[in-house]
């Protein structure tokens, strides 16, 4: 095997690799797009070895996870591929989140593959999913160590990543970043430079034990869809539920604290919010009052911070919010589990499939999606009564 305890001070010298593949896995705007070609940069202009590399994210970038993939062999094997990298020898998570929120990062791990992960965690405290296999596992506080240097989070990781790729020279890396953002201003370049640097040297790593495979793996399978029981063209037979929504992963290690002591109410930051994920308490015959932020809607992109007039609401790394202040909620009263139970394991395409077209419309306008609860009704058991419900055109008395 190529890897070894490393020295800190001195780098391994084992035998290349013929062909290395390495998987990025980050949330938008974290720079794993970017990173992902300095190291192809690096691997072939800089050591003159044969590779390629190309990312994958959806057309909302920032906030949504995002895949990056680089290829290069130091044999200088033609490489054709251009394909998602199914059997990676090095995944690098820019945010721990994922870990738990998208389980697909852990798809063709095996037991030659080494983990990098951004978290203020100790290796052995990293737990994946049962049957996963990691040769060794690497963490850092990329988030911390970039916010007090001022510079990109992916120059922090691309220094770790210089400890794991022995194959490219870790000078190389360094002067193809430098190379790469040679646009900005002299101080950021220095910055990355400082961040690169520091990323080499403050880890914490340890060997793969088969212990830490303990995570349980939450499957969902989809119904049986076919011509028979298809539901008619339009339909959403399983819409999702805001109460189950989670944005958390798309934080990048920050996100706004809020001082109550400071706050007068005014409402700007919930005006700008596009989750609308602040808690309020309405008083009788008084102007309601801002008790502080569902973490779990938070995305962190940070507009309530610029439209707080009197700064009551600061960018902080997310480990440094008080306990008290992440335990608030939109909805206090709703069991989310129930909610996630309920969705997960009702067969929605049966369910529909037994009803009328008349009662499917009848359904999914007004019971479906009733506004009053947090969960739709049980339709196995009400399909007799809706089924011999047939819409009308008369408005009630508070219809719209």
């Amino acid at each position: 095997m190529w890897f070894q305890i490393f020295n800190k001070s001195k780098r391994s010298l084992e035998e290349h690799r013929k062909l290395i593949s390495i998987r990025l896995e980050a949330i938008g705007g974290q720079g794993a797009n970017s990173a992902g070609k300095i190291i192809a940069e690096a691997a072939v202009l800089g050591m003159h070895f044969t590779g390629n590399h190309f990312s994958s994210f959806g057309s909302e970038k920032r906030g949504t996870p995002v895949r990056s993939f680089v290829r290069f062999s130091p044999g200088k094997q033609t490489i054709r591929s251009a394909s998602y990298i199914s059997k990676p020898d090095l995944v690098v998570v820019f945010h721990e989140s994922l870990l738990t929120k998208h389980l697909e990062i852990f798809d063709g791990v095996h037991a030659q593959t080494d983990l990098i992960v951004n978290t203020h965690l100790k290796p052995d405290q990293i737990t994946v999913p049962e049957g996963c296999q990691f040769r060794r596992i690497m963490t850092l506080d990329a988030t911390s160590i970039a916010n007090n240097n001022e510079c990109g989070l992916n120059a922090v990781m691309l220094g770790a990543c210089s400890m794991f790729l022995n194959e490219i020279d870790s000078e190389v890396l360094e002067k193809t970043l430098l190379k790469f953002f040679s646009r900005l201003p002299e101080k950021i370049q220095k910055n990355n430079q400082n961040g690169f640097q520091q990323g080499m040297n403050k880890f914490n790593e340890c060997r793969f034990e088969k212990s830490q495979a303990n995570a349980q793996k939450q499957t969902q399978t989809l119904p049986l869809m076919g011509y028979l029981n298809a539901p008619i063209g339009g339909t959403i037979i399983n819409p999702g539920n805001s109460v189950l929504k989670d944005n958390s992963a798309s934080r990048k290690g920050v996100a706004p604290k809020f001082l109550k002591e400071i706050c007068f109410n005014c409402g700007l930051c919930d005006m700008v919010c596009p989750d609308f994920c602040f808690v309020w308490e309405k008083k009788e015959n008084a102007a309601p009052t801002l008790l502080g932020i569902d973490y779990q809607y938070c995305k962190g992109c940070q507009k309530c911070v610029v439209a707080c007039p009197v700064e009551a609401l600061i960018p902080t790394l997310e480990k440094e919010i008080p306990e008290e202040q992440k335990k608030l909620h939109v909805f206090p009263q709703a069991d989310k589990d129930l909610i996630r139970q309920k969705w997960t394991h009702a067969d929605w395409s049966q369910v529909v499939s037994e009803l009328s077209n008349e009662s499917r419309m009848l359904t999914l306008q007004t019971e479906l999606l009733d506004a009053k609860s947090y969960l739709r009704p049980n339709l196995i058991n009400n399909s007799e009564t809706t089924s011999s419900t047939t819409p009308t055109t008369e408005k009630k008395k508070g219809d719209l």
